[in-house]
């Protein structure tokens, strides 16, 4: 699959939708290794992946179980968020771990950090896998748990497998979000 073909058709998976097989250790490290190419102000690579399979991922969600077993999810709710995520084959924490008094800002090593997990999920379409990217936030008990900083935050969760159904992606067109500006007409819609 060439560049933009993976662009166009990259799509979100719903977490219950990936099953096996999950990438080999050849395949995950060739994802992996996408990452490192990400836009990068000042060569930081202000990020950390926590992979986590097999039986890390039934140990997590037990810990996610006692996480929300209190929240204002439904017995039935709380099951089923659980059961999606013990069977998921791959799951990849990215983790922001900026460098805090630094010239590069804050905000730009964040962002390099999404643009990294944005590499992942292409790169694991590229390869015939789909993936998810679901936001959490890090209480301080999965802080420790994986081994961060207070002042480190979750970026996202990538999920990966491979999907039990497929359909196209279904977009809207770029011209809907898209403005052109130049300094005798101002700002105008694109293609006008």
């Amino acid at each position: 699959m060439d560049a933009i073909e993976a662009l166009l058709t990259r799509r979100s998976y719903a977490r219950g939708n990936l099953i096996e097989p999950a990438p080999t250790n050849e395949e995950l490290g060739l994802i992996l290794q996408s990452a490192m190419s990400a836009p990068d102000h000042g060569k930081l690579k202000p990020w950390r992946f926590i992979v986590i399979r097999g039986e890390g991922i039934k140990h997590l969600s037990q810990i996610v179980y006692k996480r929300y077993q209190n929240s204002d999810m439904t017995p039935e709710q709380l099951e089923a968020f659980v059961k999606e995520i013990a069977n998921t084959p791959v799951m990849i924490f990215a983790c922001s771990q900026v460098k805090t008094n630094y010239r590069i800002p804050i905000i730009e090593q964040h962002l390099s950090g999404a643009a990294a997990c944005e590499h992942i999920l292409l790169a694991a379409h590229a390869l015939g896998f789909a993936g998810i990217w679901h936001s959490l936030e890090a209480d301080k008990d999965l802080q420790n748990l994986l081994n961060m900083s207070p002042e480190d935050i979750v970026l996202g969760v990538l999920s990966l497998g491979t999907p039990k159904r497929t359909a196209p992606a279904k977009r809207k067109p770029f011209e809907d979000y898209t403005f052109e500006w130049d300094a005798i007409q101002g700002l105008r819609e694109w293609g006008s």
